[in-house]
């Protein structure tokens, strides 16, 4: 009867512990806490800038922010000298979205990460993104509302680039970028100069074909058909080639001109020459860098043994 006792007064004294770990009592009060949502990092006048999008705990609206921003000869000083002008302790853990420069290369994107992986723990949901060319003072002015518009995109088209996802690539990384006309595509190479692509076709198609996205909706064809899809990618090797399977779900095609014919086959027709025609390019730039980010080679060794990607590659559309 005892040791019931005893051990029921064990289980109460750590639950009132977790209790108050998760409520802030132990240590410092959330209040106290500066709760950072978004880090934008930023290049201007030979200075690394960094802004940090803050929760604003005192307002009752979860979408109320507060910012801070630093400076310094390094991303790191830049982070580290915004934490400074604050008051309280700094909190990552609820940070999930960091933008990097947008003349960002391999080198530097591991530096960044080597930076978020030390600083910002525990922070397993970070996205990453390359932003558009922006000042310091533009950040600070458009963080609130940039963060809710790339947390909406984020979430339409299923984007995922997390931290560990990069920290694991051996020598090349893709990467959403940030436009004001909604999201591209970034290829980055150790030793090459980065790929962009903006247009929203090869950039939606490189984001399924890497695995950072599983939804597309673009318009095509000099803005005569409008494309709304879910997609999945599936690999076949053949003896001579790489099949790369595009498989659609409830794909949704209508002709926006009088020029062209609102029947399915035949925007069907269109929309796989369209993107045939994408994946032709992508292939070609980018192994003109020597990169490989939607894995032709791995697949060809793990479906036919045969290691590399050196052979052609050929998109193929189908509908489920």
């Amino acid at each position: 009867m005892a040791d019931r006792i005893c051990r029921a007064k064990k289980s109460l004294i750590l639950a009132v512990a977790v209790l108050l770990l998760l409520t802030g009592c132990a240590g410092r009060p959330l209040i106290e806490r500066e709760i950072v949502r978004a880090i934008f990092f930023a290049r201007e006048d030979g200075k690394e800038h960094a802004v940090l999008l803050l929760q604003n705990q005192e307002s009752e609206d979860s979408s109320d922010y507060e910012v801070a921003s630093g400076e310094g000869d390094s991303a790191a000083q830049a982070l580290a000298d915004a934490a400074e002008s604050l008051d309280g302790v700094m909190f990552y853990g609820l940070t999930d979205l960091v933008t990097l420069p947008a003349d960002c290369d391999w080198e530097q994107l591991q530096e960044f990460a080597s930076l978020l992986y030390e600083t910002a723990q525990p922070s397993p949901e970070i996205t990453l993104f390359l932003m558009d060319s922006r000042t310091r003072d533009n950040l600070e002015q458009t963080a609130g509302d940039l963060y809710d518009e790339m947390q909406a995109v984020e979430k339409k088209y299923r984007i995922s680039c997390g931290l560990e996802s990069v920290l694991s690539q051996a020598d090349q990384a893709i990467l959403p970028c940030w436009q004001e006309t909604g999201y591209g595509i970034a290829v980055l190479r150790a030793g090459a100069p980065p790929l962009r692509y903006v247009e929203p076709v090869r950039a939606q198609l490189a984001a399924v074909l890497c695995g950072q996205s599983k939804k597309l909706e673009f318009v095509f064809s000099d803005g005569s058909i409008s494309c709304t899809a879910g997609a999945t990618v599936l690999f076949h090797a053949l003896r001579d080639r790489t099949q790369v399977i595009l498989r659609l779900q409830d794909a949704s095609l209508s002709s926006l001109t009088q020029d062209i014919p609102n029947e399915e086959q035949t925007l069907r027709r269109l929309l796989s020459a369209e993107l045939e025609d994408a994946f032709a390019q992508l292939c070609a730039d980018t192994r003109a860098i020597g990169a490989d980010p939607f894995r032709l080679g791995f697949w060809q060794a793990c479906l036919q043994g045969a290691p590399g990607n050196d052979l052609p590659a050929e998109l193929v559309v189908e509908y489920a």
